[in-house]
């Protein structure tokens, strides 16, 4: 789908996209559409939000007071029109990672800096957005984040699957946790395995013969209504069980003193360096899916704002929910005003809905799970970068191990580590060619490379060499170096004159320009001379101010 063409918005419009989308709402096309969505993530959301509470570490009814204002927060605030911010697993397991050292036993000082955690996470995501590091989001190069992704997805669906064999599954990593559902073959409850795959089969089929019915919830309301009707509880079958009542204490938490915020600002910052990958990866693949951009610096902000109203709403840290938004997108979502009724039908399900969820089979949550990042695990992904180039392959394989093997976070560090270290290697060694004349089909001689095209025309005796990068600390270096083989190259006759091609050079640093300067010299001495060609903008000043132009000589600048 061609992306949509960016039209010129107001500085409100800008920082609170929703005033520039909701006017322009269609109501009578797409509301129909939301709501089908927000019902479905709100039937995702209620009982993870509990379970996603206890990976945290506070009580059930946190993870239910953590979701309205985060909804309506990146509603608000956000870019993307399918991703779905709230409780998620990823975070959660951060939050009680980050608290509890801090906490010892203190339970109630836990919940509080829970709370806190999420709300100085908020601040440090909208500081981030304001001084716009949104470009943080492009150290990831395109193959590092297919490979997180599909490692994400994999993490998620093998973490649904002890709901689906009815047993409790551990491990310091996927594969671990994997060989623990294994290991435990004579607890396996047959019983559930055949709620999640029965649950699992249906929503398949559902996608496949009546795609226009939201599987998700028409499963979801089925497994309610059997698991009430044959009492699945008695046959072994684990349920949701009893969701607490009750509309969270809004406002700060007890102030838990200086020493302990800072403790919790640099915990915050692993909360905003995976939060953030993970929400914009997930965003950026959908916006990608349906011809739209997203901001990655107000991503930023819209995170920001999610998670300072969950934690002012006494709620844990959110990010975006990649099985949420994948649950949200099959059923149709249009725009974020599935999550504002998402949102709504939440604080109705705190104040009165939450017995309709205590029947609920946990194996048809987690295959509901399954069913929405299934398609997301494109192992194809690495047959196509396989095929294209083997380096973005093995980034792709590396991020994705990382994840894997490993962890969320080491993933995102190993890509990020990756990504700058092949951004630098790629600097420091470029693109350097000899250029030689061929006539066009208008019969004009133009300069092409000459690797390309052996047919063109070279002068005995000069070399014309064209630097396809910036001239800078990193690659200056091999410029000199590219420059030297090509006059090596010429021996009968011998090279006398170097033509240096600048058309590229869009850019200079000092270091450039005394590498450069260092290159004539070195001609010099072996009578060779150096002619510029070219040579404009930025680079043209700085090599005025450094002396290149006097060495060189005005009359060999052209």
């Amino acid at each position: 789908m061609p992306l949509a063409r960016p039209t010129e918005k107001s500085i409100t419009q800008r920082y609170v996209p929703i005033v520039d989308w909701l006017p322009k709402y269609d109501w009578g096309k797409l509301f129909r559409w939301d709501v089908i969505a927000g019902l479905t993530v709100w039937a995702l959301l209620v009982p993870e939000a509990m379970a996603y509470a206890g990976i945290a570490g506070v009580p059930p009814e946190v993870g239910l007071y953590t979701a309205p204002l985060a909804l309506l927060g990146y509603a608000m605030f956000g870019t993307s029109r399918q991703l779905f911010v709230g409780p998620s697993s990823t975070v959660a397991i951060l939050s009680a990672s980050i608290v509890g050292p801090i906490v010892g036993g203190d339970e109630e000082l836990f919940i509080a800096l829970t709370s806190w955690l999420a709300i100085v996470t908020g601040v440090m995501f909208i500081i981030f957005g304001l001084v716009r590091m949104g470009w943080v989001a492009n150290s990831m190069a395109s193959p590092v984040l297919d490979g997180f992704m599909v490692g994400l997805a994999h993490v998620i669906a093998v973490g649904q699957l002890d709901k689906n064999f009815g047993i409790e599954s551990e491990g310091v990593n996927v594969l671990a946790e994997q060989w623990s559902i294994l290991e435990q073959f004579a607890d396996w409850s047959w019983a559930t395995i055949a709620v999640g795959v029965v649950s699992l089969g249906l929503l398949f089929l559902m996608e496949d013969y009546l795609p226009k019915i939201p599987a998700a919830l028409t499963v979801l309301v089925l497994a309610i209504v059997l698991s009430a009707v044959f009492d699945f509880e008695s046959r072994g079958i684990k349920i949701v069980g009893e969701i607490p009542a009750g509309l969270p204490p809004f406002g700060f938490p007890d102030w838990p003193g200086l020493e302990a915020i800072a403790d919790l600002v640099a915990g915050s910052l692993a909360v905003v360096l995976v939060g953030y990958a993970e929400s914009y990866a997930a965003a950026k693949s959908y916006a990608n899916k349906y011809g739209y951009q997203v901001d990655a610096n107000q991503e930023l902000i819209g995170l920001g704002v999610a998670n300072f109203g969950a934690g002012f709403s006494s709620g844990f840290v959110v990010d975006g929910s990649l099985s949420k938004t994948a649950a949200g997108d099959s059923a149709g979502q249009k725009t974020q005003m599935t999550g504002i009724v998402a949102a709504v039908l939440t604080v109705i399900t705190i104040i009165a809905l939450t017995p309709l969820f205590e029947t609920l089979p946990e194996a048809t949550l987690g295959a509901i799970v399954i069913h929405a990042v299934w398609h997301l695990i494109d192992f194809r992904k690495f047959t196509v970068l396989w095929n294209v180039r083997h380096i973005d392959f093995w980034l792709a394989m590396a991020s994705f191990l990382g994840v894997v093997l490993i962890d969320i976070l080491p993933g995102i560090v190993i890509g990020i580590v990756l990504s700058l270290l092949m951004l630098v290697y790629r600097a420091s060694f470029p693109h350097g060619v000899e250029l030689g004349l061929i006539a066009d089909e208008a019969g004009h001689d133009t300069f092409v490379n000459v690797e390309d095209h052996p047919e063109a025309l070279t002068k005995p005796g000069a070399v014309v060499y064209r630097f396809d990068e910036d001239l800078i600390y990193s690659n200056a270096a091999s410029f000199h170096q590219q420059g030297r083989e090509l006059l090596w190259s010429r021996t009968d006759p011998p090279a006398d004159l170097l033509i240096v091609d600048c058309e590229q050079m869009s850019e200079m640093d000092v270091s450039g320009a005394r590498e450069l300067l260092d290159f004539h010299e070195e001609l010099a001495s072996n009578e060779v001379a150096m002619y510029l060609t070219r040579l404009h903008g930025q680079p043209a000043r700085l090599a005025e101010r450094a002396g290149i132009i006097d060495a060189v000589g005005q009359e060999n600048v052209f």
